[in-house]
């Protein structure tokens, strides 16, 4: 502040305007005019904050140039203070991250997004899960379950009932209940039979699964009926879910 302004304008976009006339030199302790090498650092000034961000002006009154620095700093807030990283890679605290790179990290997640073929992911009621589509039910992860084991059954009918929590089934058996005697080894859920959805042998080992996704926390129950199957066979089933 190298002068004082007695006639002081501003219209109403903030610029300041000046009587040229209307003015007196400033000076310093010692003597010396502040507009012109005055020593500024021990004087002390009251201001208000401005009431909008403007810019700086020349022949600002200190005061009034205060008032509009504290209003950017208020504005800001924590941000004026903190520096600016252009990377992947800074992890100290107070740093700011660039427009640039935000763009190229959502540019690579959208990359990513595009690869997975509809595939989505979130935790559901605490539970990480998957759905392919937007339309599809959300599917739990989660470990293998064993539904059902048993070998050398004691009677020839069986109802092992459970509540499906899991995408697939696989059943592992050591007959052929799939061309043989698909009648007689139903998986069936909401009181409707599931059919297999495909099947593979491994010697004498059948290891089929049953889509299920669509019905999660159903109730369920696996139905055996071993009085025509050819005796001393189809002795164990195992049904696992995963």
């Amino acid at each position: 502040m190298a002068e004082i302004y007695k006639g002081v304008f501003e219209d109403d976009k903030g610029n300041r305007y000046y009587a040229a006339s209307d003015t007196e030199i400033t000076y310093d302790t010692a003597g010396i005019p502040l507009n012109n090498g005055g020593d500024l650092s021990e004087a002390s000034v009251n201001f208000t904050v401005s009431s909008s961000r403007k810019a700086l002006t020349a022949k600002a009154r200190f005061k009034a140039l205060m008032g509009d620095i504290a209003k950017w700093l208020t504005d800001l807030g924590p941000a004026a203070f903190y520096k600016v990283a252009d990377d992947f890679t800074t992890t100290a605290e107070n740093y700011l991250f660039t427009a640039r790179k935000g763009k190229q990290l959502k540019d690579e997640v959208d990359n990513l997004n595009q690869n997975l073929n509809g595939y989505k992911f979130d935790v559901i009621d605490g539970i990480p899960s998957y759905k392919a589509g937007a339309d599809a039910a959300w599917v739990p992860f989660s470990n293998p379950e064993v539904y059902f084991a048993q070998y050398s059954f004691p009677g020839d009918q069986s109802t092992i009932p459970f509540t499906l929590s899991k995408a697939q089934l696989w059943l592992l058996t050591n007959g052929n209940w799939f061309t043989q005697y698909q009648n007689q080894l139903k998986l069936q859920i909401n009181g409707a039979t599931v059919p297999v959805a495909s099947y593979t042998k491994y010697n004498n080992c059948y290891i089929a699964k049953y889509d299920t996704k669509q019905y999660i926390n159903s109730a369920a129950s696996l139905l055996v009926n071993r009085s025509m199957v050819v005796a001393n066979a189809y002795t164990y089933i195992m049904l696992i879910g995963v």
